[in-house]
């Protein structure tokens, strides 16, 4: 049976003697610490102190930042105006995101949803579109001349009375500084070619003076505008609108 202290067979005197306690004091180990001295550790924790996890996480999100930033300049791209050649719609310094996917296809026939090949997701450039096309190669760089797009392959274009006229339509644009007072023959547009002009008719190094521009050499589509902060706004397409002729009387 298990004794309890309110057994009356209890025999205190059979327990040994205690001793009293004694606090020991020691100051030996106080000789070791320098509480001054830097903490020492490994060099590759010096190095990198969040450790193997916190380097894996940090290298996941650098490789997704890369992965962004070449998906994103693979679709669009940044400009910067120079020049006056499309005012009054763009001014010199204006910062400009241009769409490089715009009549381009894609080959996504392996994809279910999609289904077929030639894919174009952004459309194919239309008259009035704002478009950045590579203008000059040189040794020293390509220049890029940001134009509106006029008229397209098939269709034929021609500049007279100060008015465009496609497919023999007059128009009356809003958008321009002032009528072009030059003259151009009527003209089609042949494949993979564009005819672009600038909003600044009359200042405008465009295709009444180099011709055709070659559909290959544009960049892209202008879709935005970010700088300055006040004037930012999407770019949307902007084409002239038929001009009314009067009725003409009849004749007694």
């Amino acid at each position: 049976d298990r004794m309890t202290t309110d057994d009356a067979s209890f025999d205190s005197a059979a327990l040994p003697a205690l001793e009293p306690a004694r606090l020991v004091l020691s100051h030996g180990g106080l000789t070791t610490v320098d509480p001054w001295e830097p903490e020492r550790r490994p060099l590759g924790q010096l190095l990198w102190p969040w450790g193997l996890r916190g380097l894996s996480e940090t290298l996941e999100v650098i490789a997704l930042a890369m992965i962004m930033f070449v998906a994103v300049r693979g679709v669009a791209h940044n400009y910067r105006v120079q020049g006056s050649s499309m005012v009054p719609s763009f001014h010199d310094g204006e910062a400009l995101i241009v769409n490089r996917l715009v009549g381009r296809a894609l080959n996504l026939g392996w994809v279910p949803v999609v289904g077929r090949d030639g894919w174009r997701p952004f459309g194919d450039l239309e008259p009035g579109d704002v478009v950045i096309f590579v203008g000059q190669r040189t040794p020293n760089g390509d220049r890029d001349y940001v134009k509106r797009v006029i008229a397209v392959p098939g269709q034929t274009v021609e500049v007279k009375n100060g008015h465009i006229v496609v497919d023999s339509v007059t128009y009356e644009e809003s958008y321009i500084a002032q009528p072009p007072k030059y003259e151009y023959p009527a003209t089609t547009v042949p494949p993979g070619k564009l005819f672009v002009l600038g909003d600044n008719r009359n200042n405008s190094t465009d295709s009444h003076i180099i011709g055709m521009v070659d559909a290959s050499e544009v960049v892209g589509r202008v879709d935005l505008r970010y700088w300055p902060f006040d004037a930012a706004q999407v770019i949307h397409r902007q084409f002239g609108t038929p001009v009314t002729s009067p009725p003409r009387s009849e004749e007694h």
